[in-house]
């Protein structure tokens, strides 16, 4: 394939995520203006439009604990390692024994650990990226 064709599809995605971006900025700004608006006139009713309404949607759910839950759940189990290891070296074997069971049972039950620390740690990444744009 044509460099300069890889280079253009690129340029034309990154352009339609800041597009896009921008477009939802903008539509957050008039939901917010016609709730202010209503606010102002003592008016319950306040029509927004589809692209508004989930834009102010999105909006409520920045600071969601339920979006980390699932993170800071997966993450949790390489701290305790950390921290098991730690104890270890004090001479408190009990921590590490018991991760070894607990990750045990998750194996036999099928669970693969390693694809669910790689899945959780890069959809964490995914999610920062996509805030910081």
């Amino acid at each position: 394939m044509n460099p300069l064709a890889i280079i253009g599809v690129l340029a034309d995605n990154v352009t339609s995520i800041f597009r896009q971006r921008g477009e939802r900025k903008a539509a957050e700004k008039a939901a917010k203006a016609k709730l202010e608006q209503s606010r102002h006139d003592s008016s319950y009713k306040v029509e927004l439009s589809d692209q508004e309404w989930e834009a102010l949607a999105a909006s409520n759910q920045n600071g969601s604990w339920k979006d980390e839950y699932v993170t800071v759940s997966i993450v949790s189990i390489v701290n305790m390692i950390v921290v098991g290891g730690v104890a270890a070296a004090f001479g408190y074997t009990q921590v590490l024994e018991g991760l070894s069971l607990a990750i045990s049972a998750l194996v036999a039950a099928g669970v693969d650990m390693g694809f669910l620390i790689t899945a959780t740690v890069l959809a964490a990444l995914g999610m920062h990226i996509k805030r910081s744009l």
